[in-house]
């Protein structure tokens, strides 16, 4: 076999491998969101038509296998809160940033087990910081109230996991009223609050006991 060949063929199994790890992972999203996060790897195979061996090859366990699929979730939310600072308008902006991040929540209402663990990594820091800094416009543009602190959004996000869970199956935009609801509640002009926010540190140990 000539070298040119060589090549060929080496970049013929390369795209068959990027095909197969697509699948693998196209299949484990529908499979986790459907089933929960107890799905078997069984059936992530023959809904991706690959062998559990084949899996196994390129995520040696379910964990590994989940975690890849969270890294495109966090990605997917730092486009999204990336979007939202590209509006004219701050005031759209922030509503398209807590609408889209309910809306991401119900596309993959398997992994909201997981997807506010506190995990130190680059792109959760870089959501972090965009989210901090579309807070920070929107407060200086009038938009939200001045004692609103990111602990106060990440509470509102949390608690549209719940809603989620308890109505996707009967009223699955449910979770859309109660976040107009709750978003009056950030506009500026309502009576002082009278409660301390949580501190960073409690979020983040709430974001922790959210894997449980």
């Amino acid at each position: 076999m000539s070298a040119a060949a060589d090549v060929v063929e080496v970049k013929a199994l390369r795209c068959d491998a990027a095909r197969n790890r697509d699948r693998i992972l196209d299949a484990a999203r529908a499979t986790f969101n459907e089933e929960g996060l107890d799905a078997g790897m069984d059936v992530i195979a023959q809904r991706a038509h690959v062998g559990v061996g084949t899996i196994y090859r390129r995520f040696p366990s379910k964990e590994d296998l989940i975690a890849a699929v969270l890294d495109e979730i966090l990605v997917s939310i730092r486009d999204l809160v990336a979007e939202a600072h590209a509006h004219d308008s701050v005031a759209e902006g922030f509503g398209f940033y807590l609408t889209a991040m309910g809306q991401l929540q119900v596309d993959h209402i398997g992994f909201l087990p997981r997807l506010w663990s506190d995990v130190d990594d680059e792109v959760r820091r870089e959501i972090t910081e965009l989210a901090l800094d579309l807070l920070a416009r929107a407060q200086a543009a009038g938009v939200v109230r001045s004692d609103v602190v990111y602990a106060d959004v990440l509470s509102i996000l949390w608690s549209l996991r719940g809603i989620i869970d308890r109505t996707a199956a009967v009223s699955p935009d449910a979770w859309k009223r109660y976040l107009e609801l709750v978003s009056q509640s950030l506009l500026p002009g309502g009576a002082a609050l009278q409660n301390p926010p949580m501190t960073q540190r409690q979020a983040d140990a709430v974001a922790r006991s959210a894997t449980s």
